[in-house]
């Protein structure tokens, strides 16, 4: 089942971060955890993702895409709201079984309404988003305890046959000293 997602960037970073009233530097700062977040929940659900930001009190003449690992990224033009593009956007992918769009502007969630289109509130999706990132932890820390190694270590990341010529490898430097 093909699924895509649609976050209203800076809808989400004012309500899951509470960006609100900090500098743009900050901003900056919690945008990318944004992204970082959502790349690893792309990743693990294997949805296809896409983040809007807008810029309806910018001055920027075009607006602007890019691709941040897997994730689609549009920062809207000056004058030109997020939901106008998360709009578009929804009614020109038929592609998808199903869309989600993330967003607690109220309107928005009206009009994007339409079969196989989905509204999750900011709030829905951080309780989905803290689920996901706890049971990541879990996952990370059980595999610690269950190898009694990182989860990250070389070893375990190797597959049977290429450990096994590594330790003949070891075994024969050994024996050579």
């Amino acid at each position: 089942m093909k699924e895509l997602y649609i976050v209203d960037g800076y809808n989400f970073l004012f309500n899951y971060y509470r960006a609100g009233g900090v500098s743009s530097e900050q901003v900056e700062f919690f945008r990318d955890e944004l992204l970082s977040d959502l790349i690893q929940y792309k990743n693990y659900n294997n949805c296809s993702m896409t983040v809007v930001f807008d810029a309806k009190h910018g001055d920027k003449f075009a607006q602007s895409k890019e691709v941040i690992d897997g994730i689609k990224v549009i920062y809207s033009k000056g004058g030109e709201t997020a939901d106008s593009i998360v709009e578009r956007i929804v009614h020109s992918n038929e592609k998808y079984d199903r869309i989600f769009v993330v967003t607690s502007d109220y309107l928005q969630q009206k009009v994007i309404f339409k079969e196989n289109v989905y509204r999750r509130s900011i709030r829905e999706f951080i309780i989905e988003l803290t689920d996901f990132k706890k049971r990541i932890t879990a996952k990370v820390s059980e595999q610690r305890v269950n190898t009694g190694h990182s989860f990250y270590s070389l070893e375990n990341r190797l597959d049977k046959n290429t450990r096994e010529k590594l330790d003949k490898i070891r075994k024969n430097q050994k024996e050579s000293i």
